[in-house]
């Protein structure tokens, strides 16, 4: 996946930069009349082409770590709420305790990827001053 940003700081190894977040009409917000706003992001990089700041940079990750991360993000807490729910039907007996164990353990998935987010969150890098 590669962005172009700004960069906003540096600090050592990592470098702070600035991004668009795409939409999903490709950039061109005028013609799908759907009223979104791009917005900017700001993104922690390794600074590996020891870019300053001010300069325009492009960023890459690779696309194997964006599709782990989706995974984790999306499948995750799905397969805890089933599981917790399967564990709880086998216990209890009872499908509305097995529903309420099954949603509780999906918002607990969730604070767990949010715990862990800043240790698995793939670390784009500076590949190119623009």
């Amino acid at each position: 996946m590669t962005q172009i940003g700004r960069v906003v700081s540096v600090s050592g190894h990592l470098a702070k930069i600035e991004v668009r977040r795409a939409s999903a009409c490709g950039e061109n917000c005028a013609m799908c009349k759907g009223g979104c706003m791009p917005t900017k992001h700001i993104a922690t990089a390794k600074n590996t082409a020891d870019a300053k700041t001010g300069d325009m940079v492009r960023i890459d990750t690779s696309d194997k770590d964006v599709l782990k991360s989706t995974f984790l993000v999306y499948f995750l807490p799905i397969l805890i709420l089933f599981v917790c729910y399967g564990i709880a039907i086998v216990i209890f007996d009872n499908n509305s305790i097995a529903a309420i164990v099954g949603i509780l353990g999906l918002v607990a998935g969730f604070f767990i990827l949010r715990a862990i987010d800043k240790k698995i969150a793939p670390m784009p890098e500076i590949t190119k001053i623009l």
